[in-house]
């Protein structure tokens, strides 16, 4: 059963020619590219390479964000009798009007939400409902975001909200103390509890960890190569490929792609897209420099685990879904990760 996507390094295709077949038994497997990547990079220092990966950093983000999440399960919410700021928790009673019709699924009689940390499905809502206080009333004139999966008529469409406040109430939140801990978690000091947390999570801690140093590697050997064209066919069906996935997620925070790419990765859509070819440019020519090769026995073996790491429970399907030869692709492309990471210098 399909649990999940290829994940992103796996996704980026090689693109070279081919590598050469070695008859027999156990042969070495044919993998055939959509152009050579020497003809677009020309790959620097691949190996010991230095790079500076702050560690503790990522294990406080997991326990910073373990410790908020249980102090939101034990917060409660108390009437203020001033205008709403950030944390505070807010219920609303509004209509939504479009071309002078009220519409119903735009509307709510109690509606909650807390600034600061809950979405609106409309942009610009819960930003107009900052600094108001219980009682009041307000209208606001936004537009419904295109495309609107919940109400694709309205898709781009000017909306009138005629919003009242019924209650704003601020956080009741507990004080990390020993006592603290004590009561709620079993744990006799604070330190002991985040101890506790990190431990808890500490194989998702690694894999971030891990993450986080394959991405600077990449980013690094980049940085040390010659980039001397883009393969236009391959470049617009990456440009095509990322438009569909990140508008899936772009979609579902109320943004555009271009704007999710900026937000997310600080770069444009076509900006992504051009950094994702050469990177599976250059871990192509490490494939080749580094000889690298997919027999008959290592495919069998590892494709069991190859399907699982890449959210599948049935190896039959995976292959049946991406065909073997993309599968055998991106198993080098592992390989050549793997001769990068074997070799770094971690700071």
């Amino acid at each position: 059963m399909k649990k999940g996507i290829l994940k992103s390094t796996c996704v980026a295709l090689a693109i070279i020619s081919s590598i050469a077949i070695v008859t027999g038994c156990n042969k070495k497997l044919e993998v055939t590219y959509d152009c050579n990547a020497n003809d677009y990079v020309k790959l620097g220092e691949y190996k010991g390479i230095s790079i500076t990966v702050d560690q503790d950093a990522i294990i406080k983000s997991y326990v910073d964000g373990k410790v908020q999440s249980d102090l939101d399960s034990v917060t409660t919410y108390s009437a203020v009798n001033r205008v709403s700021q950030a944390a505070d928790q807010m219920t609303l009673a509004f209509t939504g009007t479009i071309a002078g019709e009220t519409i119903d699924g735009f509307g709510s009689n109690s509606y909650s939400l807390i600034l600061g940390k809950d979405t609106f499905k409309v942009p610009g809502f819960v930003d107009a409902i900052y600094g108001l206080k219980a009682g009041d009333t307000k209208v606001v004139v936004l537009t419904v975001p295109d495309p609107f999966t919940d109400e694709p008529d309205y898709a781009g469409k000017r909306i009138v909200y005629n919003i009242t406040v019924l209650k704003v109430e601020g956080p009741v939140v507990p004080q990390i103390t020993d006592a603290y801990v004590q009561k709620n978690f079993s744990h006799n000091t604070v330190a002991e509890y985040k101890t506790a947390l990190q431990a808890s999570m500490q194989d998702s801690i690694d894999k971030d960890i891990n993450s986080k140093k394959k991405e600077t590697a990449l980013i690094a050997i980049q940085n040390n190569a010659e980039v001397l064209g883009y393969p236009e066919d391959v470049l617009a069906a990456k440009t095509e490929e990322l438009n569909k996935s990140i508008s899936f997620y772009s979609t579902m925070y109320k943004m555009t792609v271009e704007e999710y790419c900026q937000s997310r990765y600080g770069v444009t859509l076509d900006e992504y897209a051009k950094k994702a070819v050469i990177q599976s440019l250059l871990l192509q020519e490490i494939i080749e420099k580094e000889n690298l090769s997919i027999d008959e026995y290592y495919y069998k073996g590892n494709l069991a685990q190859f399907a699982s790491d890449n959210g599948f429970t049935d190896a039959d399907e995976f292959v049946e879904k991406f065909g073997k030869d993309f599968i055998v692709k991106n198993m080098l492309i592992q390989k050549a990760e793997d001769v990068v990471m074997d070799n770094l210098v971690i700071n």
